[in-house]
Parts: structure tokens; sequence; C-alpha cells
């Protein structure tokens, strides 16, 4: 089985400054915590740069998640499933994550303060674990699509492709309830439309517009330092901790360690945040 290295969003989130390249503490909620928002590649309409690829997909279905225990299906129908369906859909991605860190995010200062200034609000606040930092590296990209919770007896996974063929895909976004402005749900019932060659669907709805529905997050790693271990590479930051002796940080990307689907995001810590940023705003 292919390795499943996206996370995926069961409502999706509004593509607007969801870019390749940004920082974030928080790959469940990616617009929360005061994001880095990557500004080198905004507009996918244009072609993608040398060190990103994209691939379209055509009539397209991506596995969502299994269903929760509370819906539950008979034996004969199989697990339960949410799907996510487009004609139109894109894949992009970082060809070379590690590359694009040294060579566009560390030649940016923007970049660079955002990084010392969270890694030193992360240091003052111990012994709180350091929260992760994740950088945004491919994304799943769709167009009007079809939400669906169905019952299937074949294998999803999430994060993956759906196993449907191409009429399956094209019978699942015809059985979205609405076509209006609004995201609707619900579902019709008629013979025909609840089901489709390989699922039984239980409810449908429509997101107009584009939308991303998956996300891959690769993990920047930081190794803390004391400041005499300075040795003036790109990758190595001053940090400002007070009433601590002096220390730099050591980020990069290593590759290959992956956000997954079952994680959790950042710690739901009201006040150790409202700390954090606190500390972020006197650095800067």
């Amino acid at each position: 089985m292919a390795k499943v290295t996206y996370v995926t969003y069961n409502e999706g989130l509004v593509a607007k400054h969801l870019h390749l390249g940004n920082l974030v503490h928080d790959f469940k909620h990616p617009k929360n915590l005061e994001p880095y928002i990557e500004k080198s590649y905004t507009d996918i309409a244009e072609p993608s740069p040398a060190w990103a690829r994209s691939r379209e997909l055509e009539n397209f279905a991506l596995t969502l998640e299994e269903g929760s225990e509370s819906e539950e299906s008979g034996d004969e129908d199989g697990q339960r499933y949410r799907v996510a369906a487009a004609g139109k859909a894109a894949q992009l991605e970082i060809k070379d994550p590690k590359k694009f860190f040294h060579e566009i995010t560390l030649k940016c200062d923007d970049a660079k303060l955002w990084l010392a200034s969270h890694l030193s609000a992360a240091e003052d606040l111990q012994p709180h674990p350091r929260p992760q930092v994740w950088m945004l590296t491919g994304l799943i990209l769709m167009t009007h699509t079809t939400w669906t919770s169905l019952s299937s007896k074949q294998t999803f996974t999430p994060g993956l492709q759906a196993p449907f063929d191409p009429t399956g895909v094209t019978a699942i976004r015809r059985s979205s309830v609405s076509d209006h402005v609004r995201p609707v749900f619900g579902y019709e019932e008629n013979e025909k439309a609840n089901h489709v060659p390989g699922a039984i669907i239980h409810e449908t709805g429509k997101y107009p517009g584009p939308r991303v529905w998956a996300v891959q997050w690769e993990r920047v790693d930081v190794q803390i330092l004391p400041a005499d271990k300075w040795q003036g590479g790109e990758n190595q930051l001053l940090l400002h901790v007070p009433n601590q002796s002096p220390k730099i940080a050591v980020v990069d990307v290593k590759g290959q360690t992956y956000a997954e689907i079952a994680e959790n995001g950042a710690a739901d810590d009201e006040e150790y945040w409202e700390k954090f940023f606190d500390v972020v705003e006197e650095y800067e």
C-alpha cells in the first residue's frame, strides 16, 4: 500500500493563504497560532516555479476519514467512510523540501524572524513542551467538491485516492443535493442516487469554489545549543531568552517526517499560547 503522507480535513480548508512553504505550529488548524505565510508562490493559476511540481487530477475522489462510531452500517453495507470528489483537482508539492528550506525559507528575513521569535518564546516558557514547527510541502486542491458519507466493503485509506473507477467518481459527484453558493448537506432519497458502483451513499453535500482537502506537512527539526556553538551557518538562529544563558537554534528539514492524521495538533492551552505570543511580541 502507498505510504500516507497527507493529513485530510473533513470540511476542507479555504485555500486563501495556504501556500507551499508555510510554517505552522498546529497542522490540524493551520490558520491558527499566527502561522508564517510563504509568499514565493501565491497564485496557483500561474505556472509552478522550478522548485515545485503540479499535477492535474481529473474526476478525482479522496478518502477523508473513517466514519464515527455513531455512524453504524450493517455488515452487508461495509465500513463507513467520508469521501470528497471533484471533476477538477490539483496536487502541488515542493520537489526538495530540504533545499527549499535552505534556499528560500532561510534566505527570507521574515521567515527567520518568525522562527527565531517563536523558538525563543518556546525556550522562555520551558518546561512546557516545545511546540512543533511544520512546513507545508504539499496540498490537494479541489474545485466545486462533493462531500459524501458512504458505506463500502472496499478498502479505503484516509489520505489516499478513493478506490473508485471514473464511473463511480462521476456518480458520487452527481449525487450532491445542491449546487448553490453555500455548502448544503442532506440527501434526496431515490433508488438511483443512493447507490454508486462499490458503495452506498448516506449523505452528501456541496462545497462550491476551490478548497484544500489534504495537506502534506513535514517537520522542521530544531536543536537548541549554547551560543558558543555558533558557527555562522545559515540555519543557525540566535535566540533571545531573558534570564537564561545565550542560546542558538539549529533548524533543518531532514525530510520524510510527516504529520499524521492520527496525531494531535498543537496543545489546546489558551493560557500558554497567550504567554507565548506575549514573548514573541517582545522579541520582534
